[in-house]
């Protein structure tokens, strides 16, 4: 269930970084082939028994490290941000935009 605190999802900011698991460019999935062959058996026995593909949060198909890094980049962004009542409409105090800077 995705949050509506006008911050960027969770995916946004995993992906934001370069992955150190497998070294995925910013903007791009993993390369994480045990996760999708697990998937894939997953619903290969799924199909046999008639029942529906799981259909998973794009989280799960990426490195664990790279999740853990973009929600610590997600609660500073929070963090730092005003009160949510002190806010102002359509502005953004996420930080995701100034990473394509960091070369």
């Amino acid at each position: 269930m995705p949050l509506d605190d006008g911050f960027p999802s969770f995916y946004e900011y995993a992906l934001a970084r370069r992955c150190i698991g497998c070294g995925a460019e910013p903007g791009l999935p993993c390369n994480a082939p045990r996760k999708h062959d697990d998937i894939a058996g997953r619903n290969r026995i799924r199909a046999e028994v008639g029942r529906p593909p799981v259909e998973l949060d794009p989280l799960h198909l990426l490195h664990a490290v790279r999740v853990d890094a973009g929600g610590r980049h997600r609660d500073r962004d929070i963090a730092a941000a005003p009160w949510p009542e002190d806010r102002e409409p359509g502005r953004r105090y996420d930080t995701l935009d100034k990473l394509a800077g960091d070369g």
